[in-house]
């Protein structure tokens, strides 16, 4: 259920005039991109047309958009395949936003860069996203059952909106975007490529590597999933809150009211479970009040939504303290942000997971987890009634470790929650060249944004000595639980003076 609604508050559509290329599947056009420095960057934007589901001769074609950044280097390398994560997110938008343009620029100087949307991102999101079109019950948090009946009505109708439209929902696995790589490799004509992927784009990337690895020259992993880590498991969540926890009592600034933040979640919880506390936020879909009721589930719903990322992790102890004073004023904010994720389907990011699942091991040390994990009501997982046709589970063959000797860099960071830095060490145990960054303080969404990260990067691209190389941010400074306290630390959930 974690995985299943995504909220498409927008959808980047490029219109183009695209010429044939050599390819009768490939079409491109010359364009230039403007980075927030004002370097300009030379590039294609380009489409190709695959089917949809490839075990199935009759299937439609999709078109998979990508956007190729040339390298500044006239004899550059094989290109950079970046793969974002989700499941369910784009790549080709961040060419056309100066800023995150920008943090290409460094990588440029090795190799050209290709952004690739995935199956049913991007321009393709459309074919397999749903919308509801009614808001949600206001009691979808505290009452189990509303809850359920909610998603799987939810759910029903996605699925016979993609029956009308022809969508083969079958066609959107890891495997299926992995033969979507090669496709792309073949129709450009490289001989090899190599691989940059975030979270699930790391998931993405080692399956390419596992089933086309001999086309692959180098690859870095940021933030990994193996092939086994789709679904998360309880007790990660407890030993992060546990890690924060720790780091608050360091700090005066909440030690002072808030010795014990395990004992304050208790507490809040059990409160909330006790009194649901009514609010009103804006709907995503009419943009006017709703009311909504929050409990102990809707609480440790925002908490696993945000709590690997470390923009966030600073505002937690005052959330949870200011909660307990009776001012939820934070929650609603983080309600507000991850309300959306309720009003509709992505059908791509629902059947990428549910192909890539887990091995009966991993689901039984899961269901053994939540008999001691303090946010088990959001990780166990409830049947829904159409599991048995959307089951196009990759098997265990899919999910068995491989190995390796393609050289790969990793890196990770210690506050992230999502991909944590023993599911790199896992995975790595099968790559014998290959080295580990990790990055003190990062958290999911801060690891590639480490000022001196991309350096560590090209380094390991160019062959370069980076076994020395030692990256950090510095120790968290939390929001004070006083309001009247004077502080530097930004949060848009708390009004600045």
């Amino acid at each position: 259920m974690k995985y299943l609604f995504v909220f498409v508050l927008s959808i980047l559509i490029f219109t183009l005039s695209f010429a044939q290329n050599g390819s009768s599947n490939l079409s491109t056009t010359d364009t230039v991109f403007v980075s927030e420095s004002g370097k300009k960057i030379k590039a294609i934007m380009g489409r190709m047309q695959v089917k949809e589901n490839r075990k199935n001769p009759n299937s439609e074609l999709i078109s998979i958009s990508f956007i190729q950044l040339k390298s500044s280097t006239p004899t550059s390398e094989n290109p950079l395949v970046y793969l974002e994560g989700g499941p369910g997110s784009s790549s080709t938008w961040q060419a056309t936003y100066p800023e995150y343009l920008e943090s290409w620029v460094e990588l440029l100087e090795y190799s050209d860069v290709i952004l690739l949307d995935q199956r049913g991102t991007g321009q393709g999101a459309r074919r397999v996203t749903h919308i509801v079109s009614e808001d949600v019950p206001s009691k979808i948090f505290v009452d189990e059952k509303l809850r359920q009946d909610y998603f799987n009505n939810v759910e029903e109708n996605a699925l016979n909106a993609f029956k009308e439209r022809g969508v083969d929902l079958k066609g959107y696995t890891t495997l299926q975007n992995a033969a979507d790589i090669e496709a792309l490799r073949i129709a450009l004509s490289y001989q090899k490529i190599s691989l940059m992927g975030f979270s699930y784009g790391t998931h993405l990337a080692q399956t390419y590597m596992k089933y086309y690895g001999e086309n692959v020259e180098k690859a870095i992993l940021i933030g990994t999933e193996g092939l086994n880590h789709t679904k998360k498991t309880p007790l990660s969540m407890d030993m992060q809150f546990k890690k924060i926890a720790l780091m608050a009592a360091q700090k005066k600034e909440v030690s002072e009211k808030v010795p014990n933040l395990l004992e304050l979640h208790k507490i809040v919880i059990e409160k909330l479970n006790s009194n649901p506390v009514e609010m009103k936020i804006i709907s995503p879909l009419t943009r006017k009040p709703m009311k909504i009721e929050l409990n102990g589930y809707a609480l440790n719903m925002i908490l696993r939504f945000d709590i690997g990322d470390a923009s966030d992790i600073p505002i937690f102890p005052k959330l949870l303290y200011d909660a307990s004073q009776d001012n939820y004023d934070i929650l609603k904010w983080f309600v507000q942000k991850r309300i959306g994720m309720f009003y509709g389907i992505n059908g791509m990011s629902m059947m990428t997971d549910k192909a890539s699942g887990a091995t009966a091991y991993r689901n039984e040390k899961i269901k053994h987890e939540l008999e001691e994990s303090m946010f088990a009501n959001i990780f166990k997982e409830t049947e829904s009634k159409n599991d048995k046709e959307l089951n196009i589970d990759l098997g265990d063959e899919f999910r068995s470790p491989f190995a390796s000797d393609i050289p790969v860099l990793f890196l990770s960071g210690t506050l992230d929650f999502n991909t944590p830095p023993y599911q790199a060490e896992e995975v790595r145990w099968g790559f014998p060249n290959s080295e580990h960054i990790i990055i003190k303080n990062a958290g999911h969404e801060q690891i590639r944004r480490h000022p001196k990260a991309n350096a560590a990067m090209v380094s390991f691209l160019k062959d370069e000595k980076i076994e020395d190389v030692d990256l950090s941010y510095p120790m968290l400074e939390f929001v004070p639980l006083d309001d009247k306290s004077k502080t530097n630390i930004y949060h848009p959930a708390i009004a600045q003076e």
